[in-house]
């Protein structure tokens, strides 16, 4: 059956919409004029929506905490309620449906975070100044690092430095300028060329996947075609789009290795944790149709180099623990291994996959030997690969368990296929891959 009447009284809502847009939905909601919201996290706290009936996660958010928010939004009244997870296809979806316990008993997660990242370090600097001057004094706040990161402020226009203190520059709120949702406070804006009105606004740094031109953007349930995007302006033309396909993006990446700050053996693997170059590009995207997948055509794209340095745990793998017959498969083992790593971080640190990144080779420049790097997403790091490397055993020991229990034969969304691979999911040897795991582990 269908209930037309009730369409006007469902809405979506995300963060990328306008503040007019989000406020409206808010209201309606609270109000009761709307039944339902699709949202993602925007709406998992800070915002008061009133007392909700039914709270129905699709798909794991990414942490324990944010799944408490998500369901705590309903039950707030004094009639019962219900709070669903509608599990996916992802991997550690499908480890906690293999494992209901793991994820109902497990604690929530404490947050990780680097205070000594200048993108984040530098940008808190200038807002508490904003609300009293800095000194000296003031390191057993922010670390010893406070006088250089006062200084980099000061030559970049934001502080002033007299007497001994350092000052806000202007009257402007400098908290106001901060991301919740990125490390960085550059964005593009979208814009509909038909009508010029701004659709919404998208990072940075995740712009040449979902932006580039060509690409197929979905905004308040409605599809957009991106026609043009503007690198210097920061803005993305988009017009309607109403035909049948979507679209994914290839990247090819490198990483460089800086400097290493920490080592240790594991088995015959060598671990280490450090810091790294990471240096992406989209290079062409495929269109698929929607519902089969079928995959109609791909097309190159002539975008920049995107850099940014942050923190890595990677491993060497010795040629030794590969069968000579198994080496024409070694790029999918390790690469699926990369998969699964990276699927299952998030049980150890409070991030989801899409804070994470990656890369497998079968010979790195620098180390000479097979190796998988897991990085941090965020320019700097956070903290996120640091938690990988202290608790690899059990990292490596899940990934082994979750590759097991997945009844696939060669690999699915639910044990080594990414959603966010850049490759598009190729190559991939899930055989291998466990192969790995069962001979450093055993």
């Amino acid at each position: 059956d269908t209930a037309p009447d009730l369409a006007g009284r469902l809405s979506p809502y995300r963060a990328g919409y306008t503040p007019a847009q989000r406020r409206g939905i808010e209201e309606r909601l609270f109000s009761g004029d709307l039944l339902a919201v699709v949202s993602t996290n925007a709406l998992e706290l800070g915002i008061d929506v009133g007392a909700l009936d039914v709270a129905m996660t699709v798909g794991y958010p990414g942490t324990v905490a944010s799944l408490w928010q998500q369901w705590g939004r309903a039950g707030r009244g004094k009639s019962d309620s219900v709070a669903l997870l509608i599990a996916g296809s992802d991997a550690l979806e499908q480890f906690f449906v293999r494992h209901p316990q793991e994820l109902l008993t497990r604690p929530v997660e404490a947050a990780t975070v680097d205070p000594t990242n200048p993108f984040i370090h530098d940008r808190h600097l200038v807002a508490a100044a904003y609300e009293r001057q800095l000194t000296e004094d003031d390191t057993r706040f922010f670390g010893p690092g406070l006088v250089e990161a006062a200084m980099r402020q000061t030559e970049a226009g934001t502080l002033r430095h007299q007497d001994g203190s350092w000052f806000v520059r202007g009257n402007d709120y400098p908290a106001g300028a901060i991301s919740l949702r990125s490390s960085s406070s550059d964005q593009f804006t979208i814009v509909d060329e038909e009508t010029g009105d701004i659709v919404g606004t998208q990072e940075a740094e995740s712009a040449f996947s979902f932006l580039h031109p060509g690409a197929v953007y979905l905004h308040m349930g409605e599809s957009y075609l991106v026609t043009t995007l503007d690198l210097e302006g920061r803005v993305a033309a988009v017009r309607r789009f109403f035909d049948s396909y979507y679209t994914q993006p290839r990247r090819q990446s490198s990483t460089e290795i800086l400097a290493c700050s920490l080592d240790a053996g594991f088995g015959p693997l060598r671990l280490f944790l450090g810091t790294v170059a990471v240096s992406s590009q989209v290079i062409a995207f495929q269109k698929k149709r929607t519902g089969s997948d079928e995959v109609l055509s791909v097309e190159e794209l002539d975008l920049p180099v995107q850099h940014f340095v942050t923190e890595a745990v990677w491993f060497t793998v010795p040629l030794e623990l590969i069968e000579e017959r198994d080496l024409p498969r070694l790029p999918g083992g390790l690469h699926a291994l990369e998969h699964a790593l990276i699927a299952l971080l998030p049980l150890l640190a409070m991030c989801d996959r899409w804070d994470i990144g990656g890369l497998s080779t079968p010979v790195h420049d620098q180390t000479e030997l097979p190796t998988i790097f897991v990085h941090d997403g965020h320019p700097g790091g956070v903290g996120i690969a640091r938690r990988g490397f202290h608790q690899f055993g059990s990292w490596l020991a899940t990934a082994r368990d979750l590759l097991r229990g997945c009844p696939c034969e060669s690999g699915c969304p639910s044990c080594i296929q990414s959603p966010k691979c850049g490759n598009w999911n190729e190559p991939l040897d899930k055989d291998l891959a466990l192969g790995l795991l069962d001979a450093v582990l055993s």
